[in-house]
């Protein structure tokens, strides 16, 4: 082995590289790495099993250690001098994180209470993790399975989707304080039986606020007095609340100070409880971020955005917003209206570099507009104006396909063949294959139970190509190139641009001088096309260093999910821009 391969700062540098692959192929070269290279063995180990989405690794290095299996019959090894637990510990103190659901699928199902019980049955000394720091607990697991892996090293928890449960829940989450002090990051997701509101609502306002050092919080309220509470959390950093009460929440204006908070995201179960909470914040944080399924409120206008954005305007700090953003993904009416005065109340953001907004009625905005947003916020530097249903095309009838995750090799029988958890006890389950088709969530975190209604495959949809085809984008390249000029800083719009007006944009310097060179994965597909060859030369223009027209993250126009969908010839523009790049580079 070569001498540089022993200083930290290289091998750190190249861990970072195998874990930059696929997750599966990363761990598998982990794995060969332990097994081949003494002097890197420790540190593959650890990266091996820091994390881990299941607790069968643990309980394989004990069937593994003190179980003889053969053709006939499975017998055990020293019984009389108890389990061997020399290889259980070996691993046990590497992992850091685990993220646990009630069941773990893959070439053996086996779900979270049965591992547990075997180190309830072999009585393994607790904490079994005694270098855990995170553990994200989900999928209606008992609270009480809880406490064979809580230690007091333990910085974040997240429990979410339990039961609330009117004497065993206030028992069991007031001991999870005592053994877990150091909690700076909670999550607490729960459903609540109607009549015991008023107990959870007092008793989990003390509970989260005797962690006085809590930086994160993740909370389903249950009313007024469980987010009022939280201001006595001087050190939080990042509030999100999902608030899913039948009744509007009324919180008094001004009643909610934290001198720290930097982000706030919340799903609101209507517009009354989100205006409720904006006009409560006596000083905005610099991130607020909004998840409203107003499909409960009925058909509403883009006016929809106004009682969210006049609190914000009025508040005092409102120059405080760096980042603003607002899903609302409900199904509205199809009508076009031209919402640009609705935004106005943001202009006194002076200091917005994020403003992005995904709902169901169309912006129609013209250049003038573009012009006024751009100069109300000339340090912005993500605009998207879209609307969200484009991120659903038609579904099909049958529930959407499964596929395995790139790098699996479905030739390679013998891998086939083989369990998750080598004869060594140095790999992790493989992870679970994804679904195929589903479309980008929003980037709210926290996606509540009514996010469901986009991802059935077997619930009515509306006709998303008609909606597309009535989608009259009033704004033009001018006003796409004054936008550039006047935040330099943009690196990413998702803007409906008219293609098909391109006058004054045909001679050599389209741009008239104007070049970005941050903004490489803009969407702009969404609108008809005339001229792809013109549209492709304007594009290089002012913005030469342009990857992809299809939006960040997305699949491309190779896809069928896509094809259908969008207007004819972007295709054809974004092969002319390949084409004229690769010569360039010739």
């Amino acid at each position: 082995m070569h001498h540089a391969l022993l200083v930290p700062d290289i091998l750190d540098h190249i861990f970072a590289f195998i874990k930059a692959d696929s997750q599966q192929i990363s761990r598998r070269t982990f794995a060969a790495l332990a097994r081949t290279c003494s002097a890197l063995s420790d540190a593959s180990l650890d990266a091996l099993w820091s994390e881990l989405r299941s607790l069968y690794p643990l309980v394989s290095c004990i069937y593994d250690t003190n179980m003889k299996l053969d053709n006939e019959d499975t017998s055990e090894i020293n019984t009389d001098s108890g389990p061997d637990l020399t290889v259980f510990h070996k691993y046990a103190y590497r992992v850091h994180k685990v993220e646990l659901s009630g069941y773990e699928g893959g070439w053996r199902a086996t779900a979270v209470p049965d591992d547990l019980g075997v180190f309830h049955v072999l009585r393994i000394p607790t904490p079994l993790l005694p270098n855990l720091t995170h553990l994200a607990w989900t999928d209606e697991l008992s609270l009480a399975l809880l406490w064979p892996l809580l230690n007091p090293r333990l910085l974040s928890l997240r429990i979410s989707s339990f039961q609330w449960n009117p004497k065993s829940t206030p028992l069991l989450l007031s001991k999870i304080r005592g053994l877990c002090p150091e909690l700076n990051t909670l999550g607490l997701l729960f459903y609540l039986s109607e009549g015991y509101e008023t107990i959870a609502e007092s008793f989990l306002s003390r509970v989260i606020c005797s962690w006085k050092k809590l930086e994160v919080l993740d909370y389903s309220p249950v009313g007024c007095e469980c987010i009022l509470n939280l201001s006595a959390l001087s050190c939080l950093r990042i509030l999100r609340l999902r608030v899913d009460n039948i009744s509007d929440l009324n919180l008094p204006t001004n009643s909610l100070s934290f001198p720290s908070l930097h982000t706030l995201q919340f799903q609101a179960n209507s517009l009354a409880t989100a205006n409720s909470i904006l006009q409560a914040m006596r000083t905005l944080p610099k991130s607020i971020d909004i998840f409203l399924p107003v499909y409960r409120s009925g058909d509403v206008g883009v006016d929809t955005v106004e009682p969210i954005l006049q609190p914000i305007s009025q508040n005092v700090s409102c120059s405080n917003l760096e980042e603003f953003r607002l899903n609302v993904p409900a199904f509205l009416s199809n009508g076009a209206i031209n919402g640009s005065h609705v935004l106005r109340p943001l202009f006194l953001c002076c200091n917005l570099r994020v403003l992005r907004i995904m709902m169901t009625p169309l912006f129609l905005l013209v250049d003038d507009d573009l012009r006024a947003m751009a100069s109300a916020w000339p340090l912005l530097e993500e605009l998207e104006l879209f609307d969200c249903r484009n991120l659903y095309p038609p579904v099909p009838p049958q529930p959407l396909p499964i596929m395995d995750l790139p790098g699996d090799d479905d030739d390679d029988d013998d891998d086939n063949d083989l369990p998750p958890v080598p004869p060594l006890p140095v790999g992790l389950p493989p992870v679970q294959p994804l679904p195929v088709g589903l479309p980008p969530m929003p980037p709210f975190t926290m996606m509540g139970p009514m996010m469901s209604l986009h991802l059935d495959a077997t619930a009515s949809f509306q006709d998303y190509n008609m909606v597309r085809s009535t989608r009259t984008p009033e704004i033009t390249f001018h006003g796409l190139i004054s936008l550039l000029e006047l935040c330099p800083n943009l690196r990413f719009f998702n803007l409906a641009i008219d293609a098909t007006k391109l006058d004054g944009l045909r001679d050599g310097k389209p741009g008239g001088g104007v070049c970005n060179r941050l903004v490489k994965y803009p969407r702009l597909v969404d609108s008809h096309i005339s001229d792809p060859e013109a549209v492709a030369r304007i594009l290089l223009d002012i913005l030469p260093e342009l990857e992809t027209i299809w939006g960040e993250g997305s699949p491309g126009p190779f896809t069928a999910m896509y094809s259908s969908t969008l207007p004819q010839g972007w295709d054809e523009v974004h092969k002319k821009m390949l084409d004229s790049k690769a010569a360039q580079r010739l």
